[in-house]
């Protein structure tokens, strides 16, 4: 299911998460996007979640770092589709 977004000044923000599987599971790293959200601090919110999540209770450091990335909301214009070939004859 598709959201829509409403942002008022015609931008949107997504969150960029980096984050790093645990040394027993090889440590591979990754990196996700959530969004679009139509408020930066909402985009922020997730890197902190994510940050927060990933966080080791003994050494208190994360396996996951982000930051929010701002895109223009594009210009939309009307699709016109392929004109369609007629075949030529009729029916048999």
């Amino acid at each position: 299911m598709s959201r829509k977004i409403m942002a008022a000044h015609g931008a949107v923000y997504r969150a960029v998460i980096h984050w790093t599987e645990p040394a027993h599971k090889g440590g591979a790293t990754h990196v996700e996007y959530e969004g679009p959200y139509g408020e930066p601090g909402a985009a922020q919110a997730r890197v902190t979640f994510w940050e927060n999540y990933l966080r080791d209770d003994e050494s208190g450091e994360s396996r996951a770092a982000g930051h929010v990335e701002e895109g223009v909301v594009p210009a939309w214009t009307t699709y016109t589709p392929p004109v369609k070939k007629r075949r030529k004859g009729g029916r048999a």
